[in-house]
């Protein structure tokens, strides 16, 4: 069920930059690479969901890292 919305969602993006990349090439420099940062981000969400086997929890790890360093009883 879910990876034909993340299929659509993939597609959905590379419609988008497609269709603003005349935009893109006008705005801003920062802008620009904000832009491509957020598409890059999004589009490395979609790789991690759909081809994945393990879910690898940030929050697990970082709380791992975090406790070497905090004072626990």
């Amino acid at each position: 069920m879910i990876k034909p919305l993340m299929f659509t969602y993939l597609a959905m993006v590379i419609a988008v930059v497609i269709m603003d990349f005349k935009h893109l090439k006008q705005a801003a420099a920062i802008n620009r690479w904000l832009s491509y940062g957020v598409i890059a981000v999004s589009i490395g969400i979609w790789f991690y969901v759909t081809h994945l086997s393990k879910t690898f929890f940030i929050t697990v790890w970082l709380t791992h890292w975090i406790q070497r360093y905090l004072p626990l009883p």
